[in-house]
């Protein structure tokens, strides 16, 4: 008769700086889209409020960038969330960067 081997895995947690990083990433798509709508209800002539929110965001988007590759050294975890935070976190830097430089140019 054939043994039958049971497995059962542990269930690891998640990296805490995955949490952290998309934490990062909501506030950064927050600041996003405060910053659409307000420049959607004045016609385009909201002024420095949107550039404070896009410069906000920005650092919001490289921090959460930061801490998502950061928790992929924690040992023994998840790391489902800190995907996820990091790229989300680096598709919103480029993008803010990429409206940065359209606003410059």
């Amino acid at each position: 008769m054939r043994k039958k081997y049971k497995y059962s895995f542990a269930r690891k947690k998640e990296a805490d700086g995955g949490f952290v990083s998309l934490i990062y990433a909501g506030i950064s798509l927050f600041l996003f889209l405060v910053a659409a709508l307000l420049s959607f209800s004045q016609s385009g002539n909201a002024g420095s409020w949107i550039g404070a929110f896009g410069v906000m965001a920005i650092l919001f988007s490289a921090c959460g960038f930061a801490a998502g590759l950061r928790s992929f050294k924690e040992k023994d975890r998840n790391y489902y969330f800190s995907a996820i935070g990091s790229l989300a976190n680096g598709m919103f830097l480029i993008g803010w960067l990429a409206l940065f430089l359209i606003g410059i140019g």
